[in-house]
């Protein structure tokens, strides 16, 4: 039984008052001795540009089981917390609170605000740590949530580790998992087991090696001279192109508190969801958006823009022979061949995705533009990093001007 005490009957309380902070304290009887303060840090490269671990302010929550025959809960309820400045470290977050206030007519108005910001306090033992988190940092303005909030996990544990589901769709039902998932979230998963805690420990630092759980596919737009901007005044100021990416089916799609994995009722990969039979009537309402920006280290040339990375994250695609992928790509201000003047051209392609998109992997892409010349280049499939050559794609139309090219 988890019991939760006050916190001036613990011992050694007049520490946690020099911090300002609150002590969550959790004891598992039979445990005696001094509370351990638990705080967590992030080691893995996860950040979106592989320069850091989470991104700034992403949130984060951790679950905790105590390590032990029998315990089918966790040893406390799920705790949030959000990235530092950094990314390699975690800050509790204040539980969001609701109270009931009086009006004039005796009703009672629900107003929400949030409580005291409190650290995680452990006995001595051993526990076994997951933490969830969608990498996001929160945006400044008009946030969508449902693409920054930590989905919510079914807690069922057999021996102090969350149940390991292998089919939402049959028995299991929703034991140990998350539904409702989304593409275009960047699911990070990290398990820490076996954690002990010393008798007499004062503070506790418990690693948290995150790992996408996701698949990632990557665009590298290159310009050229005869594919180009109308200036070089243009050219610094190139707007990113929109691009459009059939996208993956998230229908019964679950993660696994346990390991991180994505499961489809017992399979580990879905399969793509419809768009469009050719160029020129996919449906951009049912393809995925992609997040477009300057790639790091290019910069214009003359009238030559930088180069453009567009990148998502969706539910793992599974295998299927001469398995292609649409891909629409909008570009404002774009000068191509003898065209006169700039204008907006909106190109459409296959990506050869045969092999499947997996977790874990970045399958990355490259389209050139070079007058009429527009091809894409095979994919490279690495763990989200740098790697090398594989198959053809082809079949791209610039739908402006009429252009066709393959690779």
């Amino acid at each position: 039984m988890t019991h939760t005490l006050l916190a001036l009957l613990i011992p050694g309380f007049g520490l946690c008052l020099g911090t300002g902070c609150t002590r969550e304290a959790l004891i598992d009887p039979p445990v005696s001795g001094e509370l351990a303060e638990v705080s967590f840090f992030a080691s893995a490269l996860t950040r979106a540009d592989n320069t850091g671990p989470l991104e700034k302010d992403a949130q984060v929550r951790v679950y905790v089981y105590h390590n032990k025959t029998g315990v089918t809960t966790p040893m406390v309820d799920p705790k949030d917390y959000k990235a530092n400045t950094a990314g390699d470290a975690l800050e509790a977050v204040a539980p969001p609170v609701t109270t009931s206030v009086a009006t004039e007519s005796g009703t009672g108005d629900e107003a929400t605000g949030t409580a005291e910001a409190t650290a995680m306090f452990l006995p001595s033992g051993s526990f076994n740590f997951y933490a969830v988190s969608t990498n996001r940092t929160p945006p400044e303005s008009s946030p969508d949530m449902t693409l920054i909030t930590v989905p919510t996990f079914d807690t069922t544990a057999n021996d102090g580790k969350p149940f390991m589901n292998q089919n939402s769709q049959g028995t299991d039902g929703t034991k140990g998992v998350a539904t409702g998932l989304k593409n275009g979230i960047d699911y990070l998963h990290a398990r820490q087991e076996n954690q002990q805690i010393s008798f007499g420990t004062a503070s506790q630092s418990v690693a948290l090696n995150f790992q996408h759980v996701t698949t990632q596919v990557r665009l590298t737009i290159k310009f050229s001279a005869t594919a180009c901007a109308a200036s070089d005044e243009a050219a610094s100021n190139f707007a990113n192109a929109k691009v459009f990416i059939q996208q993956t089916d998230v229908a019964n799609a679950y993660m696994r508190l346990a390991d991180g994995m994505l499961r489809f009722a017992n399979n580990t990969e879905t399969e793509a969801v419809t768009c469009g039979t050719d160029a020129g009537n996919l449906v951009q309402d049912q393809m995925l958006q992609m997040t477009v920006a300057k790639e790091t280290g290019s910069n214009p040339l003359g009238a030559v823009p930088a180069n453009q990375v567009a990148t998502c994250c969706m539910m793992p695609l599974k295998a299927v022979t001469s398995q292609d992928m649409w891909i629409k790509v909008v570009i404002e201000g774009l000068k191509v061949g003898n065209e006169s003047s700039a204008t907006t051209h909106t190109y459409t392609g296959k990506l050869n995705a045969s092999n499947g998109w997996l977790a874990g992997k970045s399958n990355r892409y490259t389209l050139t533009l070079s007058g009429t010349e527009i091809a894409f280049s095979g994919v490279s499939v690495t763990d989200w990093g740098e790697g090398g050559s594989g198959g053809e794609v082809g079949n791209l139309v610039d739908n402006s001007a009429s252009t066709v090219g393959t690779n």
